[in-house]
């Protein structure tokens, strides 16, 4: 009885309320968990929508006989030809031992 009045055991939740509390929070993480994930799908299938309607335009104007390239609209410009870069290969060749981490 004593050291219930000193570590307030006396005076604490029972049991089944703590563990409610804590099955509380875990469903309130995953309520917000959850919603970001459907943020994210809710966005990529927004995504895959736009690029469907541009394939379908595409392929509509293909069929109707306009067969020149679409302008894409990107971000970035892509370069108009790639650009060779110089690698110096050294003829002597290389001993040594090659190890897999």
């Amino acid at each position: 009885m004593f050291f219930g009045k000193i570590f307030g055991f006396g005076r604490s939740e029972p049991r089944y309320i703590r563990r409610t509390r804590a099955y509380l929070q875990e469903a309130r993480m995953a309520m917000l968990e959850h919603t970001i994930a459907a943020e994210h799908y809710q966005s990529s299938a927004q995504m895959y929508a736009e690029r469907a309607t541009r394939l379908e335009e595409e392929l509509h104007a293909w069929e109707q006989g306009d067969q020149h390239a679409p302008a894409v609209p990107h971000h970035y410009a892509y370069p108009t030809r790639a650009v060779q870069k110089a690698v110096a290969v050294d003829a002597a060749p290389v001993s040594g031992v090659v190890r897999a981490a």
